[in-house]
Formats: C-alpha cells, sequence, structure tokens
C-alpha cells in the first residue's frame, strides 16, 4: 500500500496523540480529572477514525463521506476489505466509555442497552472486558489509560499491515479478459480489420 502523505500523517497524529496521553503528561486531578480522561480518549478515537478514512482512500475503497462512529467505520472498511473485525465490541466500548467519562463525571449512568444495569468499560480485566454496574463509578487508573493507548496505536499499526495485505491481494488477482479478447489481442469475430 502506497504510504501517501496524508495516511502517514494520520498514523503519526495517532501515535503522537496515544504517546501524549499515555505518557501521564496530562494527568488532572480533581473534579475534572474524568471528563480530561473522557476528551483524552474522544481525541484518540476521532485521530483513529481518520487513520481508517485514508487507509480506505488509499485502498480505492469508498467509505461514507461522514461516518463519526468509528467501531462502524471500521467495521466498514474490514467488511471491504473482507478482513475480520475483532474490534468492534471493543470501541463501541470505549465509545460508551468516553461518554460516561466526559458527560457523566465518571458516575455510571445507564447501562449497555436500554434498560440494562451494567456498563462494559473497553478495559479488560479476566473475564473480557471490564462492567461497571450503574450508579457506581468508573474508576480509570494510569495503567488503564495507558492500556487505552497501547491500544489504539496497535490497531493503527494493524490497519496500515491490513491494508498492505488487501493491496498486494488486489494486485495478484489476474484481470479478467473481456469475452472479446484473446492471447491480448482484440478478436473482431474472425474478420481482421487490419493487418496484424
Amino acid at each position: 500500500m502506497p504510504l501517501t502523505p496524508a495516511l502517514a500523517d494520520a498514523h503519526a497524529t495517532l501515535r503522537r496523540g496515544a504517546r501524549f496521553l499515555g505518557s501521564g503528561h496530562c494527568a488532572v486531578e480533581g473534579r475534572y480529572r474524568a471528563k480530561v480522561i473522557g476528551n483524552g480518549l474522544r481525541e484518540l478515537d476521532r485521530f483513529l477514525n481518520v487513520l481508517i478514512g485514508e487507509v480506505a482512500r488509499s485502498c480505492g475503497i469508498a467509505l461514507k463521506r461522514r461516518q463519526d462512529n468509528t467501531a462502524n467505520r471500521l467495521r466498514s472498511l474490514r467488511a471491504a476489505m473482507a478482513a475480520a473485525d475483532t474490534d468492534y465490541a471493543r470501541l463501541r466500548a470505549f465509545g460508551r466509555t468516553r461518554e460516561c467519562l466526559f458527560h457523566c463525571a465518571g458516575v455510571v449512568g445507564r447501562g449497555d442497552a436500554r434498560g440494562g444495569v451494567m456498563l462494559t468499560t473497553g478495559w479488560r480485566d479476566a473475564a473480557g472486558l471490564r462492567r461497571v454496574p450503574v450508579g457506581d463509578e468508573l474508576i480509570v487508573s494510569a495503567g488503564d489509560i495507558a492500556d487505552a493507548c497501547t491500544y489504539y496505536e496497535a490497531l493503527a499499526g494493524q490497519l496500515l499491515a491490513e491494508g498492505a495485505l488487501y493491496m498486494a491481494a488486489r494486485k495478484q488477482v489476474p484481470r479478467a479478459r473481456g469475452p472479446r479478447e484473446r492471447d491480448g489481442r482484440t478478436d473482431f469475430g474472425g474478420a481482421q480489420w487490419f493487418a496484424a
């Protein structure tokens, strides 16, 4: 896959954002901590969304022009590339997590689904993705932030690799010949209109 300037910029931006957020330089304590973390996760998600668009453009895949839900956009890209989408549930969970942090100061106000009593976060524990009951506070450690940043950065690298595999596979597919093409020359139905 050709590494266009726009694709290289999108990848570098996500990497810089993930490394900055994961470094702890933006550690905030007090009443705005949850909002700052939620905003940081929102920025990573936006950077990933832009990268998905650039990978699609580099691969010649048309995606919806304005698809803000990153999990859905990644799902669309991977479907077009016939690649497995193993990140959908985790990206959706990170989406709910960041909205809870940003808008509700980290207090879980609703579950995953209407009437649900648990919120699935984007962070893993021994049982899978960590879940927090409605009414509880979503506690985010520095390790959790670093884990999210590592995940987004790894996903960015994986996307570039998937795009490269997709492009390599497209180049290896032999071009189908037209019904009237034979040996690289056009067949005019038995009658040659010009000398060979």
